[in-house]
C-alpha cells in the first residue's frame, strides 16, 4: 500500500494496521457493492418479487421482457437521450471556454486577472437554489427569444460554471514555466502552446474535469424540473422523480428506470478510472 512502506509493514505495528485496513476493505466493498448488484437483478423480477417479505436476491423467474416494457410505457429512451446530450453539450462547451480561461490567467496573466479570478471564486459560493428563479425569469425572454423548455436553456445555465477554470487555472500554475519559454524561442505561438505541451500534459485533470461535469449534468434535478415542463424534454432524474411521485408504477419497471439511469455512471467509472485516479493525485482534488 502506498501509504504503509515495506520497513512499516515489517513491524508490528504496521501489520496491524495493514490488517485492519484489509479488514474494512473486506467488509466495506462487498457492503457497497451489494444495493447496485440488487438493484441490477431486480430489474428482472416481477413487480409482487421486488416487496416480497423476506426479499430475495436472485429472480425466481427472470423477466426479460420488464426493460422493453418500461422503456416503452414511459419512453424513457427519449429521457436518456436528453440526459446524454445534456451531458456532452455541456462538457464540450465548458472544458472548452474554461480551458482557454484558465491558461490565460495562468499564464498570460493579462491586467486585472486577478480581479477576474475573485469573481469567478464569488460566483462558486452563490447558492444554485437562489439563481433557480432568476434564471426561469431570463430564458423567458432571451434576448427576445423564449428558451423555456429548450434543452440550451440547460446547456448554457451549466456551461457558465466557474469551478472547471478554478481546477483547471491551479494545475497549470504547476505546470513548468521553462516549457512554454522554450516553445516561443522555438516559434510557437500561444495556442500552439496550449495544444502541444498544456493540455498534452494536463489529461489526468481532464478526466477530473469531465467526470465532475457529467456528474453534475447527469444529477441534475432542479433546473431541468422548472427549464423543461414538457415531459418529452425531462432527463432522467425528472422522469423518475415523476414516475415515484404517482404511486401506481410496478416497482419491478422503478427498478428499470433506477438500474437504467445509473448504468452510465456506472460505465464512466469503470473505463476512465485509471485517469480519474491519476487527475485527483495531481490536481489535489478530494471528495
Amino acid at each position: 500500500m502506498p501509504a504503509l512502506q515495506t520497513v512499516e509493514l515489517r513491524s508490528r505495528k504496521g501489520k496491524l494496521t495493514y490488517g485492519t485496513i484489509m479488514g474494512i476493505l473486506c467488509v466495506g466493498i462487498p457492503l457497497q457493492i451489494f444495493p447496485y448488484v440488487w438493484l441490477m437483478l431486480s430489474m428482472f423480477k416481477s413487480a409482487r418479487e421486488v416487496r416480497s417479505i423476506p426479499p430475495t436476491f436472485i429472480p425466481a423467474t427472470w423477466l426479460w421482457e420488464n426493460i422493453p416494457d418500461t422503456f416503452s410505457r414511459f419512453h424513457f429512451g427519449q429521457n436518456l437521450w436528453n440526459s446524454l446530450f445534456l451531458c456532452v453539450a455541456v462538457i464540450l462547451i465548458q472544458v472548452s471556454i474554461s480551458t482557454l480561461a484558465a491558461y490565460a490567467l495562468s499564464k498570460l496573466r493579462p491586467k486585472g486577472s486577478k480581479w477576474v479570478m475573485t469573481f469567478f471564486l464569488g460566483t462558486m459560493m452563490i447558492n444554485a437554489q437562489a439563481l433557480a428563479w432568476p434564471t426561469y425569469i431570463m430564458f423567458t425572454n432571451f434576448f427576445g427569444v423564449r428558451m423555456v423548455d429548450n434543452m440550451w436553456s440547460l446547456i448554457l445555465s451549466f456551461s457558465a460554471w466557474a469551478w472547471a477554470i478554478f481546477i483547471l487555472k491551479s494545475f497549470f500554475d504547476g505546470l513548468p514555466h521553462d516549457l512554454m519559454e522554450s516553445a516561443r524561442i522555438d516559434g510557437a505561438n500561444n495556442f500552439r502552446i496550449l495544444t502541444s505541451i498544456i493540455l498534452p500534459l494536463s489529461k489526468p485533470v481532464y478526466s477530473v474535469v469531465i467526470l465532475n461535469t457529467f456528474m453534475a449534468c447527469y444529477n441534475q434535478f432542479m433546473y431541468p424540473l422548472i427549464l423543461l415542463p414538457d415531459s418529452r424534454n425531462w432527463t432522467i432524474m425528472v422522469r423518475v422523480y415523476a414516475i415515484q411521485g404517482t404511486g401506481q408504477t410496478p416497482w419491478n419497471q422503478i427498478m428499470v428506470l433506477l438500474g437504467c439511469a445509473t448504468l452510465p455512471v456506472l460505465l464512466v467509472y469503470i473505463f476512465a478510472q485509471k485517469y480519474i485516479v491519476q487527475g485527483i493525485s495531481m490536481s489535489g482534488l478530494k471528495g
